[in-house]
């Protein structure tokens, strides 16, 4: 029973991590949100040195 209960928390908490951090690698187009017109800084990130 203590087995169980073990791989039990283990399983649920690698669920809850990998969950937490499905969102961290998504891609999408590196452009500002927003309509053409109202952005007022279409390249400011990241700074060009």
């Amino acid at each position: 029973m203590k087995r169980f209960l073990s791989f039990c928390f283990v399983l649920s908490c690698l669920s809850v991590f990998t969950i937490s951090l499905s969102g961290c690698g998504k891609k999408s187009s590196p452009k500002p949100i927003g309509p053409a017109e109202k952005v007022t800084y279409p390249r400011s990130y990241p700074a060009q040195d």
